[in-house]
């Protein structure tokens, strides 16, 4: 069960905090700053969709793992995740499909609900690239005929047509499907070229994304379990990338416009980046999505997320490495020899993880972001709130490295009841706090908090 249902009238406000201590207001250390915010219910961006990560690459590593169900139940229970994107490898990996199967068998078994399934191809098989290789770039197999080039669009739409048959066939039905990862990237690992549109010339040979996408695209579109298409999760939001493919293409082939943070993003300080705000004003009405990304420290990672939620207006943020060989959110020691492990248990759960945990576990799909005011830009904040309107998740990150703050929050229009508290920091990980109060929260600097209020609607007569 996900955390939030055992709140269900419950306001949950994230904060990026430690608690000093319980004084009562009166009482607070007259070196501590004191702020007021408010949220606006009735002021709404976007409907979330949820938050994830990847499970590509090392997925034998857990399979395998003689733990796997306490990390089954870290990674899908306690972190609660609601998207998990994993690698099509049809037709070059058989033994993919049941790996995946146990993924989505042990995500319904950990939280008493169906995981969504992101489906993304990091390269098609050898027999479609035209290098012969799954690996190191290459673009999609062609032909030429009389000076004309021709590129495989019908092979590469045949083959994901093939893998969501199969998918089909064992009980998985993916949500998503993005038809290449990072397609602006020629990787030593599995890659494909794809440029926005063919580049034909006497250096360069690469297929066009826009054909590939619909050619996959109509190969699909009248299954009766078809998944809606993301793309084109691109390397970065820098350079104009992210546009550049989407102003190439039919966006109506597209339910959601896909990227990761590799470039644009400012891996040591997302705070000041243009680039997020700058891809949110590309086709607005279109749902965004952050795919994936692995880089910096637990506390930017707030940054990336708040950034990519308030300057971009995503549906989603998702994690790049959910396990992987010590690293990661869950970093794994090599399952098959005790005698290498580093730690008791097989694993470490980074502090990466409990950073996602304080969005994820607290802010779901259906959920929509919602107005704040704070009169102080070195706190940040974000609000959410349920369907039902008895729950608001809003988000402190409190940005300086020596100032505390002391925040009393208002609600326009509810009444607070009562509230509990769960703090992230440097030496605590999303462990419960008493609270100094209803309304009242200390942000000790560069930090992390989760406060679960009851409210109530003034004019809510029931």
């Amino acid at each position: 069960m996900k955390i939030y249902t055992k709140f269900l009238m419950y306001i949950t406000i994230v904060v990026f905090s430690v608690l000093a201590n319980n004084c009562k207001k009166e009482i607070v250390p007259a070196d501590i700053w004191e702020y007021d915010i408010t949220i606006h219910p009735d002021e709404q961006y976007q409907t979330i969709e949820g938050f994830g990560a990847s499970l590509a690459f090392y997925e034998n590593w857990l399979i395998a793992h003689p733990n796997k169900k306490e990390i089954y139940d870290a990674i899908f229970s306690e972190l609660s995740l609601d998207i998990l994107r994993i690698r099509n490898a049809y037709d070059y990996d058989d033994d993919m499909i049941y790996r995946v199967t146990e993924f989505i068998r042990e995500a319904e078994a950990s939280t008493g609900t169906p995981v969504k399934v992101m489906s993304t191809s990091w390269g098609p098989p050898a027999y479609l690239k035209s290098n012969n290789d799954r690996m190191n770039g290459g673009t999609l197999k062609y032909s030429i005929t009389e000076d004309k080039v021709g590129f495989d669009y019908s092979g590469f739409a045949s083959w994901w047509e093939g893998a969501l048959n199969e998918y089909n066939n064992n009980q998985i039905y993916p949500d998503y499907l993005s038809i290449q990862n990072e397609p602006d990237f020629a990787a030593s690992w599995e890659s494909c070229r794809f440029d926005p549109v063919e580049t034909i010339n006497s250096t360069d040979t690469i297929a066009g994304y826009d054909k590939a996408l619909e050619a996959v695209y109509k190969k699909i579109e009248t299954r009766s379990s078809r998944p809606l298409l993301l793309g084109p999760e691109s390397v970065g939001i820098g350079y104009n990338t992210v546009e550049n493919y989407i102003d190439n293409l039919n966006t109506r082939y597209l339910y959601g416009i896909a990227h990761h943070l590799y470039h644009g993003a400012y891996e040591n300080n997302p705070w000041v980046s243009p680039d997020f705000a700058k891809v949110g004003q590309l086709h607005p009405g279109i749902p965004h999505f952050q795919t994936e990304y692995g880089r910096g420290d637990w506390f930017t990672l707030a940054g990336f997320i708040y950034k990519s939620l308030n300057d971009e207006n995503v549906v989603a943020y998702l994690y790049w490495d959910l396990i992987w060989d010590k690293s990661g959110l869950i970093g794994l020691d090599f399952p098959w020899d005790e005698t290498l492990w580093t730690n008791s248990k097989g694993y470490k759960i980074s502090k990466e993880f409990y950073a996602l945990k304080q969005f994820s576990a607290f802010i779901h799909p259906g959920w929509k972001r919602i107005g704040t005011t704070i009169n102080n830009d070195s706190v940040k904040a974000l609000a959410f709130i349920n369907p039902e309107k008895d729950c608001i998740s809003l988000v402190l990150i409190n940005r300086s490295d020596k100032n505390q703050y002391h925040i009393t929050i208002e609600i326009d229009d509810y009444t607070f009841e009562n509230t509990s508290l769960y703090t992230t920091s440097q030496d605590k990980n999303c462990v419960y706090m008493d609270p100094m109060g209803k309304y009242d929260l200390l942000l000790p600097s560069h930090s992390i908090n989760t406060v679960v209020m009851i409210v109530k609607q003034n004019n809510d007569m029931r």
